[in-house]
Parts: C-alpha cells; structure tokens; sequence
C-alpha cells in the first residue's frame, strides 16, 4: 500500500501490481462509496473472479482509494469532477505512467470521462461498466428515491437494502457483501455529500471530446443502470463499442481483449478499417422479432444501436466488414430485410438527415425478409473480408 498527495493536498491511497512489462497499463476507478483497498479483496465476487489478478497478468494494474473514501482522507470538501481528476492525477504521476487505459465502473464512470476528455494525451483507452453519463438518470428512479430517506435515517438499513436492489441479480451474497464494503468504505456523511453532487452531474458533453477508443459494458442481467443508458453512450462515443457479458468471466475477457487492441491514434494501416474510420456506416434493419434481438446480434459484430422505432432499428458501425457480417447474420438469422451504406459525416443538417443513414433507409426498403441490401461503397469497404453479401 502506498500514498500519493494531491496539488490540493489529498492524501490518496493506492496499489499497483501484475506485470510492469506487459501491455498499456490499466488505471480502475472505483466509486467513492464502493472502494477500500483493504477489504473488497475480500469480496466473493473478486475472489471468485480475480478480477484484478486476472487483468494483471498482462499488464500493470492501478487501484486506489479516491478522496472520501477507503484508506484515503475522509471529510474533503471538494469532490467536484475536476478534483477526482486531481486523485488519478496524482497516482499515476506518482507512478511515472504517462499513457495509460481507464476504467470506470458505474458513479465513476462519469470521473473516467471527464479524464479523458480533459487529459486526452494521457488515456489510450476507455472502459465504462454500467455507467451513465447525468446523476439525476440515476438516482432519481422510483426505486431509489423511495430508498433515499433511509440514507439518512438508518445507514446501515439503507446500505443493504439500496445494494440488494441494484444487485439482487448477482449470485451468491454479493449484495449483502457489498453493503458491508459500503460501511467500510466511506461514511454516512461523506456519501450525503456525494449523492447531493453526483445528482448535478452531466458528462454529456464531456463524453463528445473523448478521443481514444471506448468500451462500455453492461451486463445482461442487471438492474444497476438501464441498457438505454448505455446505448446512448456508445452513440455518443466518437470510437465506441459495446458489450453485454453474461457474467464476470466474459466481461473480463472483453476487458483483455480491448485493451491488446493498439489504440486508434497508434494505428497506421491502409486497409478497410482505416478507410471506414473516415465514414459514418448505418445499418438498418427491419424484423419481425423479439424486442432486443437485433440490438444483440448487432453489438455481437461491434455495433451501436442507435435507434429502434416501429421494428427497425438504426444501428452504426465503425468497420464495413463487420456491418456486412452483421447484415447476413440478420438476414440469414432472424428474417430482416436489411440495408447498409456508408458516407463521410457531417454532410446533413441534422443526425436524422445524415447522407448515408438517408441513403441506408431505401437500401433496406426493397429488400425482402432474409435479404441484405446496400451500396457500392460497402461492397468495396468489404470486399475480400469473407463476409460479402447480396447488394
């Protein structure tokens, strides 16, 4: 266990370990009310996932304890964006890493943002798991607003019964484990104080400057944040994908695999990916089918839903190989008629009048269920992927 000090004079807990030699090192922000380097190895959800042993195999691997909480100061005024800036900050410089990933998990994924944003020569990637980029979206749900007036009455009551409903979906004691970590890992003042702040929170417009490729996860079966919301992130994203893992094993593998992918800016190749990397790709597909079967196979193949309204869905896609995939597999797998183009962005007036998402529309029109339609553009993009389907 070490220390490092903020500029504003924050004494800020941390630990690095795993393999100093390996790949782009990884920075985990954890939230305030949800971090404390001497109890959550503890946990049965990192002793059953090795979380951090496993991600450490390939690289080094930073934790640390923010302001307000864990083994760091408790009681800090500030505990604005800028100032949780100042935590990582302070670890990293202390740690002499210069370009290093992110990671932010639900409330600290809007602290992660705003890193990147505001510090974009330091992050080479971006993992959000579960997170939301406003806190009212949040926090003022009906759950738990009807929970909030416990957090001042009973701490301890509050702590397990606002865990067990964002957590109920987990296995074993994980939500009453948690509360615990909670207890430990800050007070109730100093989580009165974050909740107040965290509710006036919005990194929309933070998320639009981020430059470095983004990850954001969100499993399946959770009720911690809507899919919506992260749906809506990694339609804002500049360079998004995004993953729904089924348990901790599969969300830990897509971690790995992310962050072996050489960052966008370190890439120079000539291939189709560059190419598409200049263009805005739509894939529009239209299916009689259970609700989210679309969205799913698209983010299968590294897409982002963007819109479904009267069973079709809009989706963009950064690589024409993988929007050609996706529309067989949509076509061939659950009967869409399905239509794809892509042209530079920023051509239309609005998002909705985006040339290729225009031209896309009526490339899926006349296309029967089970057939993909398109344009000579992705037909070149994808042409000798494999992938090539009926235009």
């Amino acid at each position: 266990m070490h220390y490092a000090r903020t500029s504003d004079g924050v004494n800020i807990a941390y630990a690095a370990f795993g393999n100093a030699d390996g790949g782009v090192p990884l920075v985990c922000v954890r939230p305030a009310h949800l971090s404390h380097l001497g109890v959550e190895w503890q946990l049965p959800f990192e002793t059953r996932g090795h979380e951090f042993e496993t991600l450490a195999e390939k690289r080094l691997v930073v934790r640390f304890d923010s302001r307000g909480s864990g083994l760091s100061d408790r009681g800090v005024a500030d505990i604005s964006l800028e100032a949780r800036c100042r935590d990582i900050d302070a670890v990293v410089d202390r740690l002499g890493l210069t370009r290093f990933a992110l990671q932010g998990f639900i409330h600290s994924g809007s602290w992660a943002i705003a890193y990147a944003a505001t510090r974009p020569e330091r992050v080479s990637h971006l993992i959000l798991v579960q997170a939301y980029l406003k806190g009212d979206e949040y926090w003022d749900t009906p759950g738990r607003l009807a929970l909030e007036p416990l957090a001042t009455l009973d701490w301890a009551t509050y702590t397990e019964a606002s865990l067990s409903n964002a957590f109920g979906w987990a296995p074993d004691d994980l939500p009453r484990a948690l509360a615990g970590l909670m207890r430990a890992s800050t007070t109730q003042q100093d989580f009165l104080a974050f909740l107040k702040y965290d509710r006036t929170v919005d990194v929309r417009d933070l998320l639009s400057q981020v430059m470095c490729p983004v990850l954001i996860s969100h499993f399946q079966l959770n009720a911690v944040t809507d899919q919506n919301i992260a749906r809506r992130i990694a339609s804002t994203a500049r360079d998004a994908r995004m993953f729904l893992p089924k348990n901790f094993r599969e969300s830990l593998k897509a971690y790995s695999d992310f962050l072996d992918e050489a960052p966008a800016a370190d890439v120079e190749s000539e291939d189709e990916e560059g190419t598409a990397g200049q263009l805005r790709i739509y894939l529009v597909a239209r299916a009689e089918t259970r609700p989210g079967v679309v969205e799913l196979l698209v983010t299968q193949f590294g897409g982002v839903p963007v819109s479904t309204l009267a069973g079709t869905t809009t989706s963009l896609f950064d690589s024409a190989s993988g929007a050609a995939a996706c529309a067989k597999a949509l076509a061939g797998g659950v009967g869409a008629a399905v239509g794809v183009h892509a042209g530079e962005p920023g051509e239309g007036p609005s998002e909705h009048a985006d040339p290729a998402l225009v031209t896309a529309v009526p490339a899926a029109g006349p296309a029967a269920p089970g057939e993909a339609g398109g344009s000579d553009v992705v037909r070149g993009l994808a042409a000798g992927k494999g992938v090539g389907f009926r235009l």
